[in-house]
């Protein structure tokens, strides 16, 4: 059955949507730490008198970017890679130079291409979940998920000596975790330096074996030049 409001039920009903808004807006800041910010992994470079300095390489071949801070970190060395969690506190928007907020700075997995005479069956590669492989400059990033075992394990990237002379150059994430057994899935973020592959003019396509729980039919990632 139609129902007509009458002229006092309407305005009751306007007052209350009245209320609820000028409530609403009565609220507390949310401060913006929790509500906007970047993650982005990028290397510590040290302290000078304004704060910490860090690099962020673009995705590829971008320009670095210097990123200053007010802040102080301690427990990581110059050079070091990290996953810092901040904002740009000013507008130069393509300039070589920011002043940022930093909300979180923390370490991450940090190595070097390894290389070996080595063969994919001579290789622990227990499966992650990977989330997200990309590259930044000389970097090769990893985000992914490993299993909690609360102790030490091993956690690299090997290139394969026979195939460094090829234009295609095989190369293994080694994920041991040296017979502990996994409890739980959590975060895992890695930085491996590739430079003095990359650099080779030989080379066109760095190949990353790796073994993917979330998809495992794709057995290996490439990176061109």
């Amino acid at each position: 059955m139609n129902r007509t409001l009458t002229m006092s039920q309407l305005l009751s009903l306007v007052l209350v949507v009245l209320l609820a808004l000028a409530s609403c807006s009565k609220q507390d800041d949310i401060d913006r730490a929790y509500t906007d910010y970047r993650y982005d992994i990028v290397t510590y470079m040290g302290q000078n008198d304004l704060g910490a300095v860090f690099d962020y390489l673009g995705r590829d071949d971008s320009a670095d970017i210097k990123l200053q801070s007010r802040v102080t970190v301690s427990d990581v060395k110059a050079g070091q890679r990290v996953l810092l969690r901040y904002d740009f506190a000013d507008q130069r928007t393509g300039a070589a130079e920011r002043d940022i907020s930093v909300y979180g700075c923390n370490a991450i997995v940090n190595d070097s291409l390894r290389l070996s005479a080595i063969t994919r069956d001579s290789l622990t590669m227990h499966p992650v979940k990977l989330r997200s492989l990309w590259r930044t400059g000389e970097f090769i990033n990893l985000h992914c998920q490993v299993e909690y075992t609360g102790k030490s394990r091993m956690f690299m990237l090997v290139a394969d000596e026979a195939t460094l002379a090829l234009d295609t150059v095989d190369c293994y994430l080694v994920h041991d975790l040296r017979g502990e057994r996994g409890t739980f899935w959590r975060d895992c973020y890695a930085s491996f330096n590739v430079g003095t592959l990359w650099k080779r003019p030989s080379l066109h396509c760095l190949r990353l074996n790796i073994v993917d729980e979330t998809f495992p039919e794709t057995g290996y990632y490439c990176f061109t030049k």
